[in-house]
């Protein structure tokens, strides 16, 4: 037997023995499971087809040339395909065709149907490869097409990898590198020993290897409950709604479930949990069941009939006012029931509607479509995609407010923001940035950012010598929550070498109203080092007058609303102007935001207001513009002197 014949039977033998294994363990069916058994197969016909010329060959006489033909050309079509389905596969577990500009659909599909073509093409013009009169197979100039698809779909992959390394597990990427290492060798040794007919079997292999470590079915089984997992429920919702299938979702949470483990115990919990899937995995024929969570369940009921799903409902509320299990325990259930794709059509939408589901009060026990805010919802994932792109790509803006100093008649301080441009949504601006940040998890991570952007600003462009006093960094309620946050910030503003006095960090009232003891005391230590410490949104109603002395602040902030108050109304004017008097009395710089316009000007030139921040001034700067204003407002006092 031939090397060729004997690694093409091997890979036949590997094939089907995957694809049985497929057949046994998948429940899930979606765009990347039909990707990938397409692989496997279409690699077992390239195998296929040399076994037939093998055959064909050694077992049977005067075999008729076209069949020779035909056999080299089924292989050299199946071969290719292998190649660029396996650029899909692993592609398609990070972004979906249809998910992407219609410009880059070309960079991936065009190649393709170009080298289908002259595949195609080649009876007629044997450009690529041809058979002699004995049945010999000779190679001839177009091969090289077939090697440049090769290399080009191998690059592909690992562009794809560099460019989303963040959207791949360390373990995802080891394996692909694997995969695409015995690819190209397999390649090299073909190329150079054309008897070695290796790739088919290596294909094979690596074809293994992505079912055991990537496609691996059994990752999305749930390992405690014979019911399918959270990664299975995605990839399946992913799936029906990019098909526009119709389906029925029916989400089923236990909100009682973490109290129940905690007086009974894992097993305990497990068992409740049994018992509650097998029960919804009886309620309909036609339906799949999730665990989402620890205490959730997701039905996915496809083309139900009318009235099925509202009697599904109310049975599993009836079961529910009942006791489960040999400790008669009760447990109360919430459920939300979404019609897809009719009432919403994109999946991450749907993900921030079960959000909101989980968060909602438990006294609701039953919500649809209709009790959400969709649009706001789907705001909330946009951003949350962009946030997660920007902070990969690392494409943000720093912004500075000039601060106008009475007495100086000249800006001596900023206060700094963040945007990024987003090619969906525009500019995203600071506060809706934290807002979605604080959601994500990325607050500690983008607060960071910013302080050290700051830093590196006040170091480069010496604004000490540049007669600023401060640079203000507001410091977000969930940013205090983190452990040792000051003592990291204090690191990054050691690492510039930077004066303590030039970085004011900036807490609202809300930030110190629920402030604990530990960062309070963190806060007067930071102080005492010489970084300012300003009490902003003073007015806003979340602190009484004691949270002056509460904390060592440097500098307080008038909130803009108490500074629209004052205009139109007398007392408040007094109590602002008293409030002002006060601050300065206690040693502290004084500062008011709102200032509009002239008449919001006039009304404080006045009073005990040392620093002024507003529109009448300037707006949010950019870079550049922040420091064409200090380098003019520099010369002007240059020429006065």
């Amino acid at each position: 037997m031939s090397y060729e014949a004997a690694f093409s039977i091997a890979a036949v033998l590997l094939s089907a023995q995957i694809v049985a294994n497929f057949i046994r363990y998948n429940r899930v069916s979606n765009a990347q499971s039909s990707i990938f058994i397409l692989l496997v197969v279409d690699n077992a016909l390239t195998a296929l087809t040399s076994i037939a010329k093998w055959v064909a060959g050694n077992f049977m006489e005067d075999t008729p040339l076209y069949f020779i033909e035909m056999c080299s050309y089924l292989y050299f079509i199946t071969h290719f395909l292998v190649v660029f389905l396996m650029f899909f596969y692993l592609f398609s577990t990070i972004k979906k065709l249809r998910e992407l500009m219609i410009w880059v659909r070309a960079v991936i599909l065009v190649p393709a149907l170009l080298t289908l073509l002259a595949i195609l093409s080649n009876p007629a013009t044997h450009y690529i490869f041809y058979h002699s009169a004995d049945g010999a197979y000779h190679r001839n100039s177009g091969i090289v097409i077939l090697y440049f698809g090769f290399v080009y779909y191998m690059g592909l992959i690992i562009f794809a990898l560099l460019y989303y390394r963040k959207s791949f597990s360390a373990r995802r990427r080891n394996i692909i590198l694997i995969v695409l290492a015995m690819g190209i060798a397999s390649t090299v040794v073909q190329l150079f020993f054309l008897e070695l007919v290796v790739e088919c079997v290596t294909e094979a292999v690596c074809a293994l290897i992505l079912f055991l470590f990537i496609q691996n079915p059994m990752e999305r089984l749930d390992p405690d409950l014979d019911v399918l997992s959270n990664a299975a429920f995605l990839d399946r919702m992913k799936y029906n709604l990019m098909s526009r299938k119709r389906f029925d979702m029916v989400e089923v949470i236990l909100p009682e479930i973490s109290e129940y483990e905690h007086a009974g115990g894992q097993e305990s919990m497990t068992l409740l949990l049994k018992s509650v899937a097998y029960f919804l995995s009886t309620r309909a024929e036609n339906m799949n069941i999730y665990r989402i969570d620890k205490g959730a369940f997701a039905l996915e009921i496809m083309t139900p009939h009318t009235g099925e799903v509202s009697s599904i409902i109310k049975t599993i509320q009836e079961r529910f006012e009942k006791p489960w299990g040999e400790d008669q325990v009760m447990q109360s259930v919430r459920m939300l029931h979404v019609t897809l794709p009719t009432e919403m059509q994109d999946d991450l939408l749907m993900q921030g509607v079960m959000a909101s589901f989980a968060k909602a009060p438990h006294e609701i026990r039953l919500m649809t479509t209709s009790d959400f805010d969709l649009e706001t919802i789907k705001r909330n994932r946009e951003i949350n995609g962009a946030l997660a792109r920007a902070m990969e790509k690392n494409n943000f803006e720093m912004r500075y407010t000039p601060i106008y100093s009475q007495a100086l008649e000249r800006v001596v301080a900023a206060e700094v923001a963040l945007r990024f441009f987003d090619e969906e949504l525009g500019y995203v601006y600071d506060d809706e940035l934290f807002r979605f940040a604080q959601q994500s998890g990325h607050v500690m991570q983008l607060g960071e950012l910013i302080f050290d952007h700051t830093c590196n600003f006040i170091k480069e462009q010496e604004l000490d010598k540049q007669g600023l006093s401060f640079l203000g960094v507001r410091l977000h309620p969930s940013m205090c929550l983190q452990y040792h946050v000051l003592e990291r910030l204090k690191d990054i503003m050691d690492k510039y070498e930077l004066d303590p006095r030039m970085i004011c960090l900036m807490l609202s009232e809300y930030t110190v109203s629920t402030a604990s003891s530990d960062f309070k005391e963190s806060v007067a230590k930071m102080e005492k080092t010489g970084v300012r410490i300003c009490l902003e949104d003073y007015g806003s109603g979340f602190t009484s007058i004691t949270s002056i002395f509460e904390m060592p602040f440097s500098v307080l902030k008038i909130n803009q609303s108490v500074i629209k108050s004052a205009m139109g109304n007398e007392k408040a004017r007094i109590t602002m102007d008293c409030t002002l008097t006060m601050a300065r009395e206690l040693d502290m710089m004084t500062m008011v935001e709102g200032i509009d316009d002239k008449e919001y000007f006039s009304m404080i030139e006045n009073m005990a207001c040392d620093l002024a921040k507003g529109n009448y001034f300037y707006e949010q700067l950019v870079e550049e513009e922040f420091l064409q204003v200090i380098h003019m407002k520099a010369a002007e006092g240059g020429e006065d002197e």
